[in-house]
């Protein structure tokens, strides 16, 4: 006799290669602070009240809901051992200082990004009250280029998966750096409001004035 997996009100989305991709020497971006994330939750006990997921497998398309065809291909050809004659395009698509080039770097945004589009789908399904991804918020990426950090941008893809069932999405930020990823994103479009809490003036990236309520139908 088995007895029926009762889901809990919470679902965590992890993967534990995640805290094996490096930006680098020195840079402020560590994605290993996920995997000790993970082990606070562990040790806390947290994990036992919550349904822990591994995110979805997703594909080129998924990635491409938001991002250009062009944009997400050079980030699965891209590795530190052709550089040397992607430099024009990396430029191209601002994967530079801020965003660079690493290993398995198409593999890192494809986690980051499953997460959160998981996530959307299973609080969509009625599966969850309430999804988390601490490997998320990547909120500066843009279709066609990265920036802050952020090369793909979960939280447009996870809207996005919102929107297929729903008619509309509330997105709060209270990231300290305003969202432009998602702002831009759905500037003109009714179907998304962008609420961001952040410090505005001079810091990055420099946008999310008070009067930038969007245009057209998203107005």
């Amino acid at each position: 006799m088995t007895t029926e997996h009762k889901r809990k009100p919470v679902c965590y989305f992890y993967d534990e290669m995640v805290g094996n991709f490096c930006y680098g020497p020195g840079h402020p971006m560590k994605p290993h602070r996920v995997r000790m994330t993970h082990e606070l939750v562990k040790t806390y006990g947290m994990n036992q009240h919550l349904d822990v997921l591994t995110p979805p497998t997703i594909e080129e398309r998924d990635l491409t809901q938001f991002h250009s065809n062009d944009y997400i291909d050079f980030l699965r050809t891209v590795d530190p051992a052709n550089m040397g004659y992607k430099a024009d395009e990396a430029n191209r698509y601002n994967c530079t200082e801020d965003c660079p080039i690493f290993s398995g770097l198409y593999d890192y945004v494809a986690i980051t990004s499953a997460g959160s589009i998981g996530g959307a789908r299973e609080v969509s399904l009625g599966n969850a009250q309430i999804a988390i991804n601490w490997a998320g918020g990547l909120h500066h990426g843009k279709k066609h280029e990265a920036s802050g950090f952020c090369y793909t941008n979960d939280c447009v893809l996870g809207m996005l998966e919102f929107l297929r069932r729903h008619h509309r999405v509330l997105y709060i930020d209270i990231d300290i750096h305003h969202g432009d990823g998602v702002e831009e994103a759905f500037y003109t479009s009714e179907r998304a409001m962008c609420v961001s809490f952040h410090k505005y003036g001079d810091y990055f990236p420099g946008t999310g004035a008070l009067n930038d309520i969007g245009e057209g139908p998203g107005k």
